[in-house]
């Protein structure tokens, strides 16, 4: 399989015909029609089936067109790259987040950092968090913001830990209390998200610990998704503090929900992942120390508005970052 084979391949796909693949790509129909039979027989199976004159790509061409696509954006990027003379991408910085601060955090900073460089183009995805870790760990992005819960020698990462809170509609007479704790909440319908998730996994922990019982009703995706069951007191939720202040900073109606506090805590790792070996340019590395910046300043926000408190003190952090 070579780039060749994939470009004609993405033509026809995007295109849906050999005649003008091949017109957009200045070769014969033979040409093109050559291509996708060598890259079929690499593959070991048809990519498209013949119907009637004309192609009908097969469920796995899907598969290979996104593939594809990240392996020609990727050499696209390296070429425009070494146009502009350092090698580094220095007029691009490549940004992976996670997607709870992908709509409204992660597009401040680009904000606030373009008004200083206007020249600068900014690439960015919000991934998984384990998948921004495989990006990360793969060279192919100068930052991630993730969830902390892997470990790569191909990473570096700067560790944050901030406590959840308990998410109650501001109609629960539980939400005059200065905090809450497990036996407060005892039996009562929760919301949490999946599972696997480090959240779940600590309440579990902390409930057993406490003799109560973790009634979880609602297994769901992401904390958007618990607002409504918590602000209609269906459930109560236990977030981390970067969806409260999501929340808060966002919604419409912030006042249907109130965040308390919960002890024992329940801690919630995060951290800025930057690649071990992927060079450096000095644009990127001025980007990643305001975005450190800025995620210490949010967890100190979070802290005012929540009185969750931060595991660690980045009031410290913040001084040193800056002088």
């Amino acid at each position: 399989m070579n780039l060749w084979q994939l470009q004609v391949f993405r033509e026809v796909m995007l295109t849906g015909s050999l005649t003008k693949a091949a017109k957009n790509l200045g070769r014969t129909q033979p040409a093109i029609s050559a291509a996708i039979a060598n890259l079929e027989r690499h593959v070991g199976y048809e990519l498209f089936e013949r119907k009637n004159s004309r192609l009908h790509p097969v469920p796995e061409a899907q598969f290979l067109l996104s593939e594809a696509e990240g392996i020609l954006g990727r050499i696209s990027s390296l070429e425009r790259s070494m146009r502009e003379g350092s090698g580094l991408g220095s007029a691009q910085v490549r940004v992976a987040c996670m997607p709870i601060l992908a709509d409204f955090f992660m597009p401040r900073v680009i904000g606030q950092f373009t008004r200083q460089h206007p020249n600068t183009h900014f690439l960015m995805m919000a991934p998984s968090s384990f998948n921004i870790y495989e990006r990360i760990a793969a060279q192919q992005f100068d930052v991630g913001l993730a969830e902390l819960g892997w470990e790569s020698d191909l990473v570096h990462v700067d560790k944050f830990e901030v406590n959840c809170v308990c998410a109650l509609s501001s109609k629960d007479p539980l939400a005059s209390r200065p905090f809450v704790t497990p036996g407060d909440l005892d039996g009562r319908p929760c919301a949490t998200l999946l599972p696997e998730h480090v959240i779940p996994r600590r309440l579990r922990q902390i409930y057993e610990e406490a003799g109560a019982r973790l009634n979880v009703q609602f297994e769901l995706q992401n904390a958007a998704s618990q607002y409504p069951l918590i602000a209609e007191n269906i459930a109560y939720g236990i977030f981390s503090p970067l969806s409260a202040w999501i929340y808060r900073t966002t919604h419409q109606r912030p006042q249907e929900i109130s965040f308390l506090p919960l002890r024992p805590s329940v801690v919630y790792p995060f951290a800025i992942l930057t690649p071990m070996h992927r060079p450096m340019s000095r644009l990127s590395r001025e980007f990643i120390a305001l975005l450190l910046d800025e995620v210490r300043k949010l967890i100190l926000e979070m802290d005012s508005i929540f009185n969750a408190g931060p595991v660690t003190d980045y009031r410290t952090a913040i001084s040193i970052a800056k002088t």
